[in-house]
């Protein structure tokens, strides 16, 4: 599953607890590179709502129960390698696919993922594992991501901001005020992309190129944007990703509640149930939901 030379350094392990991220160089087979090229590509739709429309493709819950993707879970190596790095127990919750096309698409802004963790409270742990499936030349054609260290800018008020939006804006209409999708989106994603801040993020951001094989690890306080894919020989930058939470991680009724609102008023859907389904009351250990029956141990790095 990883390549038998990949290994993680006491360097890896401090750079990656100082910054929320780290670059994995090397660390996939081509073999499960393929995979996921094969698994992402066959399964990634063009956006039919408001949510991801800055993709050509995106889907979420690909490879949730796929036996290779499965497989990586019990690789010793890759369990070694994550527990040395989080200093926690994991569980593969969900996998995604993000196309970009050349010279269309914009991806997405700067965020953290409030969706992909919106299952959770807000302190617990969520990892994801972003795995390019083309070759990135960050000075050349681009196509992959910028993040910022959490010691430099942590993204974690953005949970905390996301949670408020549904009252504000429930109280905004109460009270005859005209509020759609326009004004949702603003209101979501301008805090970190105004002429003011997003400037300031890019000053500060790290961008790296990648090769089939590496990927980039990073928690779920890491601010990120996705970086257009410009001129240049791909047509089209497909990648994948792994997120991950702690086995102790507890379902949040009221944020899950929360992130329904935009989606029933707004279509701001992300095809994707995975929240609600992961967790029947506000304090359930998500890692025992039912919905992992038959898959809990495949999941689970040892």
């Amino acid at each position: 599953m990883i390549n038998p030379d990949f290994a993680i350094s006491d360097e890896d392990v401090e750079s990656f607890r100082e910054h929320g991220f780290l670059k994995l160089k090397g660390i996939f087979s081509q073999e499960l590179v393929e995979h996921m090229r094969t698994l992402s590509g066959s399964q990634v739709t063009s956006p039919t709502d408001n949510y991801g429309a800055g993709f050509s493709k995106l889907k979420y819950d690909i490879g949730n129960d796929d036996p290779t993707i499965l497989s990586l879970m019990s690789d010793p190596a890759f369990s070694a390698a994550m527990k040395q790095l989080t200093d926690a127990q994991l569980f593969f919750t969900q996998g995604l696919g993000f196309e970009l096309e050349k010279n269309k698409s914009t991806g997405f802004p700067w965020h953290v993922g409030t969706q992909s963790f919106g299952f959770q409270r807000r302190e617990d742990l969520g990892f994801t594992i972003w795995t390019p499936l083309t070759e990135i030349r960050a000075d050349e054609q681009a196509g992959g991501m910028k993040y910022v260290s959490k010691n430099v800018f942590s993204g974690e008020f953005v949970y905390q901001h996301i949670n408020m939006l549904p009252d504000y804006m429930r109280n905004e209409i109460a009270v005859g005020k005209e509020i759609g999708y326009d004004d949702f989106h603003t209101l979501k994603n301008n805090l970190l992309n105004s002429p003011e801040i997003k400037p300031i993020l890019d000053f500060f951001a790290v961008e790296d190129d990648f090769e089939p094989g590496d990927a980039l690890i990073f928690d779920k306080y890491v601010l990120h944007r996705s970086v257009p894919l410009g001129e240049g020989p791909l047509a089209s930058r497909l990648a994948y990703a792994l997120r991950f939470s702690s086995i102790d991680a507890r379902w949040d009724e009221s944020r899950v509640e929360s992130l329904a609102f935009p989606r029933v008023t707004f279509n701001y859907d992300v095809g994707s149930d995975f929240n609600e389904v992961v967790g029947k009351a506000d304090g359930d250990r998500v890692y025992d939901s039912p919905h992992f029956d038959g898959t809990r141990e495949a999941r689970t790095l040892g």
